[in-house]
């Protein structure tokens, strides 16, 4: 197959850079070899510092109307720009740069369903042929945010491969990839990997902070918080260093503030589950959610909920809460607009907290301190012993399969 690679873009100044490298006179043969989907052209004869401007143009006339459009908080990956991709091709393929160009509309085009604009800018200045492709993050009806992830990564590579094969270029086999038996072997001899498989065990299978804490020393998980970046030790593993939690992931830094937050967002929302379901009104809800410990702050939009008392309380937004219910302050209004609670459903006073008591107990973790180790032993072996396989399909089975656009949107008109 072709190798692709993917680089996801930040912010309008990198978005303008990248663009000015790619389309480069002494790369694309003069810029003969830039051709691109979506875009409005309104030059009579392309100067590589005009078609840069025209290019930054379209790229950043839908930004605008979809900011306004979404007034949210930003999250990582709608804060991207710009999706830039590089298709690289074998030396042996008998294939033109304007071929290798042409394969590369083809894919991104089919890829996006014609909803993104987008740039192929194919380079000839090295040995191998490879094409650069910048895709504007923002659809072009500023509507929708192209999110990669990998089934659209997986998508791309089978379309990619696909139109690459018809058009007579060699299968390159990704060099960056491991085999099943070297991946086996990473997971068995690196300490992070194991080490973030016992974290996330442990976050699954622990009812709060201090059960966490107790649980991660009996998994033999040392955790220091006491300087300014989180460590962790496994006296069980030849370990010759601490692993430092910013270390153990991109995003999340594994530190104190993160486990307290973790915990007390699952506690939040256990609380707003029940009492939901018995409440008269929001104003009921409210004062509910105080008895049992949640003061919760609605704004014009969003929400704040704080649990705790004092240096141990801990804030949350309804985005930090959850990212699939949005818990804002319509979510809570329109709630209790459409749903009615049943009288013998609601509780008040002792009965309340009860109940409540009682509800929170069926939410325990059945994994207890004295088991953990077994039970991080048993789920270990059940993910190993897991079947394996690769799906192998015909021809006519991927030329069909790969007809539609995958990423679901309609087809402009």
């Amino acid at each position: 197959m072709v190798v692709t690679k993917h680089f996801a873009i930040h912010g309008a100044n990198e978005r303008t850079k990248k663009i000015k490298y790619v389309i480069r006179p002494d790369k694309t043969n003069g810029m003969t070899l830039v051709s691109d989907y979506g875009i409005d052209n309104y030059l009579d004869w392309p100067i590589y510092e005009d078609l840069v401007k025209m290019y930054k143009y379209n790229f950043e006339i839908n930004d605008k109307l979809y900011e306004k459009r979404n007034d949210r908080l930003q999250l990582k990956q709608q804060s991207i720009s710009m999706h830039h991709l590089i298709q690289s091709f074998s030396p042996d393929d008998r294939l033109t740069p304007e071929e290798i160009n042409r394969i590369g509309y083809e894919t991104f085009k089919e890829l996006t369903g014609g909803r993104f604009r987008f740039i192929v800018a194919t380079h000839v200045d090295k040995e191998h042929i490879h094409n650069h492709i910048l895709i504007n993050a923002i659809d072009m009806n500023s509507d929708k945010k192209l999110k990669w992830d990998y089934s659209v990564e997986r998508n791309m590579r089978m379309i990619s491969d696909r139109i690459s094969k018809m058009a007579g270029a060699k299968i390159i086999e990704n060099p960056e990839r491991f085999s099943y038996t070297k991946y086996q072997t990473y997971k068995q001899s690196s300490h992070r990997y194991e080490l973030k498989q016992r974290l996330n065990f442990l976050l699954r299978h622990s009812d709060n902070f201090k059960d966490f804490k107790e649980k991660a020393q009996e998994l033999h998980v040392q955790i220091d918080f006491s300087k300014k970046h989180s460590r962790f030790f496994m006296p069980d593993r030849e370990m010759k260093k601490v692993i430092r939690g910013d270390n153990l992931n991109r995003r999340l830094l594994y530190d104190f503030d993160f486990f307290a937050k973790y915990f007390s967002g699952r506690q939040i929302k256990r609380k707003i589950e029940f009492l939901l379901e018995h409440s008269r009104d929001l104003s009921d809800f409210l004062l509910k959610a105080e008895q049992l410990g949640v003061q919760i702050h609605l704004k014009k939009k969003n929400v704040d909920f704080t649990i705790g008392t004092g240096k141990s309380a801990v804030t949350l937004n309804n985005h930090d809460l959850s990212k699939k219910i949005s818990y804002n302050r319509a979510y809570f209004e329109d709630y209790f607009d459409t749903v009615k609670v049943k009288s013998e459903a609601v509780l008040d006073g002792q009965q309340l907290i009860d109940a409540y008591q009682e509800f929170e107990s069926q939410q325990k973790s059945q994994v207890t301190v004295e088991d953990i180790r077994e039970s991080y032993k048993l789920s270990r072996e059940e993910k190993e012993n897991q079947a394996t396989f690769e799906l192998v399909l015909e021809d006519w089975q991927i030329e069909k399969g790969t007809s539609k656009n995958f990423l679901n949107f309609p087809k402009m008109r």
